[in-house]
């Protein structure tokens, strides 16, 4: 019984240390807004996957097959450059997924790793509703994280990009 007690004890310890070795939890970030224009008008923006001029840091796109992927490479305003691999364009459903493709993005660029993201759109009224869901743990993964790779930075660089980019969809859906 008390190597039973022992072996339960050792495992326990184990398993706590594991769970501990991670150094943060994922961030879930959900943005959305509401556009005077037809679903079909706002998915016709976004859903070309080279198209990224809509977001407004993306300075230019580049696509290019990487073995059976799709990959863009965004340039951004700021000089920093993010690729990402498109994982599915749903046109039924209006909905766009990809995720960064090589890791890990230079903290200053954008402080995430393993960064997701799915934007979607639904008919709201007369309308469209427009919503970006995304997630990824801190740049920094190790355990104490330098400030601007912590979480709250990885929250802040994810929010402020769906926030952005939304508020511009919404300019260029709507102009007459």
């Amino acid at each position: 019984m008390k190597k039973i007690a022992a072996l339960v004890s050792i495992a326990l310890f184990a398993w706590g240390s594991a769970a501990h070795a991670h150094g943060g939890s994922r961030q879930k970030v959900v943005e959305s807004i509401e556009i005077n224009a037809a679903p079909d008008a706002v998915w016709d923006i976004i859903k070309e996957f080279g198209n990224a001029k809509w977001i407004p840091a993306v300075e230019s796109t580049t696509v290019n097959n990487v073995g059976d992927k799709v990959v863009r490479t965004l340039l951004l305003k700021d000089g920093g450059e993010v690729n990402e691999e498109l994982k599915e364009v749903d046109e039924a459903t209006k909905t766009l997924k990809y995720r960064v493709h090589q890791e890990p993005v230079s903290c200053k660029v954008f402080p995430t790793n393993n960064y997701s993201a799915a934007i979607s759109i639904t008919a709201a009224g007369a309308g469209s509703k427009v919503e970006w869901m995304s997630a990824a743990y801190r740049c920094f993964t190790p355990n104490n994280p330098p400030p601007g790779q912590d979480e709250k930075a990885a929250k802040e660089a994810m929010t402020t990009l769906s926030k952005d980019a939304l508020a511009n969809l919404k300019v260029l859906a709507e102009k007459p």
